[in-house]
């Protein structure tokens, strides 16, 4: 069974987490609009040979919050919970988490590194106008219709996914959320486009990456593909942003037989 814990973060809030299974750690870290939970069907996939930490970023689920937010939080955030997860745990990063993860490996050490389609700026903006529309609509309590400019304008799902994803449970708890997204939004608007500053980066890499995404995470995932010196590319067949949803056992596969390698 999970087991619920929290670690201290550096500033003192504290990170919530489920622990289950036994065996070599990784570190879950889940994107924007949700929670580590939306990784608990690949854990319960990997917790006969692994020991699968899926934390809650800052702000929701089972962590604190605290007035004052930047990528070196999350950061901080992370390493809190590799150094409960110990030293040669794999770390997970998935869309945003994946920007996350990747700054984090950057400031510490970490043996191997998984990157799901992490939203990185590399030939222009990932974040357009119209960002002004969802914050706005944030703003006004407009949750449902931020989520709905959010999918179809900033993450670009085409209609039937949104239309899948309206019909599912995961559509609420995502339109509760939506005021998490616009500080997240905030820190990709403000990064320099391209990934050279990743190019020293000595942890072996594993790059999902659905063969039905957006371009934008195409070429995101390209431009890491040829900067990280120990990257290598592995397509999800017919998926697109949210394989570990509709595809758990492909990607807990994945995840399995790069870990283990």
């Amino acid at each position: 069974m999970p087991m619920e814990r929290s670690v201290g973060s550096v500033d003192g809030t504290r990170i919530g987490y489920l622990e289950l299974g036994s065996g070599p750690g990784i570190v879950f870290v889940h994107g924007s609009l949700g929670v580590g939970d939306a990784w608990l069907q690949v854990a319960n996939l990997l917790a006969d040979r692994f020991t699968c930490y899926l934390m809650d970023r800052r702000g929701r689920g089972r962590s604190g919050n605290a007035e004052r937010y930047s990528l070196d939080t999350e950061c901080a955030d992370i390493a809190a919970v590799l150094e409960a997860a110990g030293p040669t745990s794999a770390l997970l990063g998935h869309s945003y988490g994946g920007i996350c993860a990747l700054e984090a490996a950057r400031r510490i050490r970490v043996s191997k590194l998984i990157l799901y389609e992490p939203p990185f700026p590399i030939d222009g903006p990932t974040v357009g106008d119209a960002f002004e529309r969802y914050r706005a609509a944030v703003a006004n309590n407009q949750l449902d219709e931020a989520l709905l400019i959010g999918a179809r304008d900033l993450v670009k799902l085409t209609d039937v996914q949104i239309k899948e994803w309206r019909a599912s449970p995961a559509w609420q708890l995502a339109a509760a959320l939506t005021p998490t997204w616009v500080r997240e939004l905030e820190v990709i608007r403000s990064l320099p486009l391209g990934v050279e500053r990743f190019s020293q980066m000595s942890s072996p890499t594993l790059l999902l990456l659905g063969t039905a995404t957006a371009r934008h995470h195409e070429v995101a995932s390209a431009a890491l593909a040829e900067t990280l010196p120990s990257a290598h590319t592995r397509r999800l067949v017919d998926q697109g942003h949210q394989a570990q949803v509709f595809a758990p056992t492909l990607v807990a596969r994945e995840i399995a037989g790069f870990v283990e390698s």
